[in-house]
């Protein structure tokens, strides 16, 4: 009979610890007591601890804020995302279980998810094992709820029960619409509705700026960036790759600056305190209900700064190797200007003094370009020098319907004029190349038939990689008109010149930009934001990746394509800059633009 009691006795106190509410701790407290890393799988296997990541301390705390509701995070690699999504989903199934929805890319990935990281968590947290009551692929179900994995990729898993807590991983690699039913992100966290304690979790690696989803997620959020202080001025700063330093290509020497004082401080001494000392600073603190955090590799306790300043070395000369770095390494959008934007302050700021009765005596060759807009003619003078170094001359603007005669007689008048060298010489604009684009082809074409023995010439630009500066001469036959001859231009490669004289920092440089100081010559600060207003970069089509240029946002580029039609005036000519042959103002005076036919008529 004692038998019998005794094991009554046992019974009741082993019922009792399952139906007693589990302690109420938050996420890092129940990783630190009860999650065990498995071998397969995790960096470093056995208990965790969270002191070793302190920037997760933050992250776990939110999680279970009653006034925060989603969480988004934008991260680089070896930070240990993985293993952080994974305790607040082992935490949720143990203290606060409900249902959950894990979204994975695919159906592939969300299956491999299941059997190769949270199979494995069950199997070796003993409190989990424990409460699991059904294990599948697809579904883990214990007392109080469920954890379902369903792809990006499949309508049907993303939209029936209701959810309360959704984790989504890699975002950016969902498809930007769920067969037909839109947004998977949007699909997913619309079966939280229903819930007051919801939480939504996003995590990814960025892609493409200005397309990556994880990216327009967290400029919706606080938008927060761990932070150290410096080991000299205690300053806190965001751990940002731009002020990583090293000497002569050698990861060994590199050392992180503060952007406050400027002193360089290693990593041994940023990291000291194991960044226990590490703080989260917040863009936009206010946007408590929608937190954001941002972490790259440098934080990680698994790469050196050694290690990533040399995968840099590597990569930094392959675009597309160089992509993948500022993903997965430094957790950033890619932004695709392929050939970098330029400071228009800088060139602002360089202004010289000369006037256009004494200019300097380097300047060869004189041409112009002319843009046609509807309510005016847009002009930039140019003098170039060898090595094809510049001078901006005069940037003028003769208001006026194109339509009409007027402006067009101001033009031509405005091009007639001459210009002095200190060294005595009168010059006059050489060539001239006006815009045939937009409303007003055929005024442009009246204008430069009758002018093409001063050798103005309408030019049309023709995009794309590969093309030559100049193409060549269409001779197009208008029906009731004379013959007209386009000027074929290939513009982005003459673009491509245009930029990389702009960049040029010495007057030793090929390409080198002067301009005048005088402000009634047109160079003010409008004109130096128009002329670096454009940027190269890449478009995604149907048929694949497509090089284009793209004007950046708030600006005018007017200034930028009257560069570039008075450096294909130059290129007419058939003088080469670069060549270092100093040739006489008589020889330079005989030089007439080629007549450079092209047998293909593209007109109409």
């Amino acid at each position: 009979m004692g038998d019998v009691n005794e094991r009554t006795k046992q019974f009741f106190k082993e019922l009792v610890k399952i139906l007693q509410p589990p302690e109420n701790l938050d996420i890092q407290e129940w990783a630190d007591l009860y999650r065990i890393l498995p071998k397969e799988g995790a960096a470093e296997s056995g208990k965790w601890v969270t002191a070793r990541t302190p920037y997760m301390i933050e992250i776990f705390k939110c999680m279970t804020d009653i006034d925060t509701e989603s969480i988004t995070m934008m991260t680089g690699a070896q930070i240990g995302k993985t293993e952080l999504l994974l305790n607040i989903l082992g935490r949720y199934m143990h203290i606060d279980p409900c249902p959950i929805l894990m979204v994975q890319p695919t159906v592939d990935d969300a299956r491999a998810f299941s059997q190769e990281r949270v199979a494995p968590m069950i199997r070796d947290t003993k409190v989990l094992r424990k409460i699991v009551i059904n294990d599948t692929v697809q579904q883990k179900s214990f007392y109080g709820g469920y954890v379902r994995f369903v792809g990006s990729n499949s309508p049907s898993g993303l939209a029936s029960r209701p959810i309360r807590i959704t984790l989504l991983d890699e975002v950016d690699r969902f498809p930007v619409s769920s067969g037909a039913e839109g947004s998977p992100v949007e699909l997913a966290e619309k079966r939280t509705t229903t819930f007051i304690n919801k939480k939504k979790i996003r995590t990814s690696t960025p892609t493409i700026a200005n397309k990556s989803a994880i990216e327009r997620l967290m400029n919706e959020s606080t938008y927060e960036e761990w932070s150290l202080p410096c080991p000299h001025c205690g300053e806190y700063t965001p751990l940002e790759f731009e002020n990583l330093k090293w000497e002569n290509n050698d990861p060994k020497t590199a050392k992180f600056m503060c952007p406050a004082c400027g002193a360089l401080s290693t990593e041994a001494q940023w990291k000291s305190k194991k960044q226990l000392n590490g703080k989260w600073i917040a863009r936009f603190p206010e946007r408590i209900k929608n937190r954001g955090f941002h972490m790259n590799s440098l934080a990680s306790p698994w790469r050196t700064w050694e290690s990533i300043v040399e995968e840099f070395l590597k990569v930094k000369d392959n675009p597309q190797e160089k992509k993948v770095f500022w993903n997965t390494v430094l957790g950033k959008p890619w932004v695709l200007h392929l050939s970098g934007a330029i400071e228009y302050r800088r060139l602002f700021d360089r202004k010289k003094s000369y006037e256009h009765d004494n200019l300097p005596k380097d300047i060869k060759i004189i041409t112009a370009g002319v843009d046609v807009q509807d309510d005016r003619l847009e002009v930039e003078v140019v003098g170039w020098c060898n090595k094809y170094k510049s001078y901006g001359l005069i940037y003028k603007k003769f208001f006026g319907n194109p339509g009409d005669e007027k402006v067009w007689n101001e033009l031509d008048q405005f091009l007639l004029q001459k210009f002095k060298m200190e060294d005595g010489r009168e010059e006059v604009i050489r060539t001239t190349c006006i815009d045939s684009g937009g409303h007003h082809t055929s005024a442009v074409y009246k204008f430069c038939m009758a002018r093409q023995w001063r050798n103005v010439y309408a030019i049309k630009g023709v995009g794309g990689e590969g093309k030559k500066p100049i193409i060549g001469i269409s001779h197009l036959e208008k029906e009731g008109s004379d013959n007209v001859d386009l000027l074929l231009i290939g513009v982005n490669s003459i673009k491509d010149m245009v930029c990389s004289a702009l960049k040029a920092e010495t007057d030793e440089d090929n390409g080198y930009c002067e301009f005048p100081l005088r402000l009634e010559y047109g160079y003010d600060i409008t004109y130096f934001k128009g002329v670096t207003s454009e940027v190269k970069t890449v478009d995604e089509t149907i048929r694949g990746d497509k090089i284009i240029w793209k004007v950046i946002k708030g600006r005018r580029n007017e200034p930028f394509d009257l560069r570039v039609y008075a450096l294909a005036a130059v290129l007419l000519i058939p003088i080469n800059l670069n060549s270092g042959v100093e040739e006489s103002p008589e020889q330079l005076a005989i030089c007439e633009v080629p007549n450079i036919e092209i047998t293909q008529n593209i007109g109409g």
